[in-house]
């Protein structure tokens, strides 16, 4: 067992050949087991087992002995270590309300991002920040019921629950509505807006998105079609998402299920001449997002 000093990523990417003091601070503890070095954190208070935050993870470390130290990296985490998992559960009425009921489940360095967010406030604060949120992509949106679950457990995933309507969610044009199944990044921006890039971009950990979303159809109206948009990665597997969509007539209810995966290969890095293919990807990403279906009312 040794104790492991290295940099903070959110400061600076340490070189352990430049181990001034004034980069230098506590970031695991290591333990060998098997011959391999793995590393803890058991005074990150939400921090899950068996991880680090991800200021300290992917960077070089010392691992101080009594006599000599050896010089190694901690290990960075993998996309499914940091699960989003949302699934919504909505109506379509004749004049575009969208309302229903949705879960939202954080682990890994998602859930850590979200309670670090909110441990140290009330539960009408907490209630208040969520509907913030959601506003910043839907104006009209109205949340009730909510609940806000394993705000200050360690090791279970971060939830929201609750209820919502959103007015005017889709749009009518005579007997048309058209309609975004992709509810979770409704109204969201592009990620990158700007044409170039002077420096580099770093994500802080890789994650995934699961997205399952029903979406009960008006009655009277049916899909003019509900074609998926075509999946999308980059060809060094850093990225990927598929979207699919079905539609069960009988009940005249749409399924969309969205799988979206970052970081897949641990790059998340990217020098400003990698910005061009980066923001083309993100961009192909929004476009699959706010794919949009026609539905129109039968005669």
């Amino acid at each position: 067992t040794r104790l492991a000093f290295g940099g903070d990523r959110s400061e600076m990417f340490f070189d352990p050949s430049q181990a001034h003091e004034s980069f230098v601070g506590f970031s695991a503890v290591a333990v060998k087991i098997n011959g391999r070095w793995k590393y803890y954190s058991p005074g990150s208070r939400f921090v899950p087992y068996g991880m680090l935050g991800w200021n300290s993870q992917s960077t070089g470390v010392l691992l101080l002995g009594y006599k000599d130290y050896v010089t190694t990296e901690t290990p960075d985490a993998s996309p499914a270590d940091s699960v989003a998992k949302r699934v919504g559960r909505f109506s379509l009425s004749e004049d575009g309300t969208l309302s229903g009921t949705v879960r939202i489940e954080y682990t890994g360095h998602l859930s850590t991002f979200h309670k670090l967010n909110n441990y140290k406030e009330s539960a009408s604060k907490r209630e208040e920040n969520l509907k913030d949120d959601v506003k910043t992509r839907m104006s009209t949106a109205e949340l009730e019921a909510i609940s806000i679950g394993n705000v200050d457990d360690p090791e279970k995933p971060f939830v929201y629950e609750y209820k919502i309507k959103v007015p005017n969610y889709a749009q009518r044009t005579g007997r048309r509505l058209f309609v975004q199944p992709g509810f979770f990044k409704y109204g969201a921006s592009p990620v990158f807006s700007t044409a170039e890039r002077k420096y580099p971009i770093f994500f802080h950990f890789p994650w995934t998105e699961n997205d399952d979303i029903q979406i009960t159809l008006p009655k009277g109206f049916e899909l003019e079609n509900a074609d998926s948009p075509s999946p999308i990665a980059d060809s060094s597997k850093i990225s990927s998402q598929d979207i699919t969509m079905r539609l069960d007539k009988a009940n005249n209810v749409l399924y969309y299920s969205r799988s979206f995966i970052f970081g897949n290969t641990g790059y998340t890095l990217f020098q400003p001449q990698n910005y061009t293919p980066l923001k083309g990807l993100f961009d192909a990403f929004h476009k699959n997002d706010s794919h949009m279906l026609t539905a129109r009312q039968s005669q």
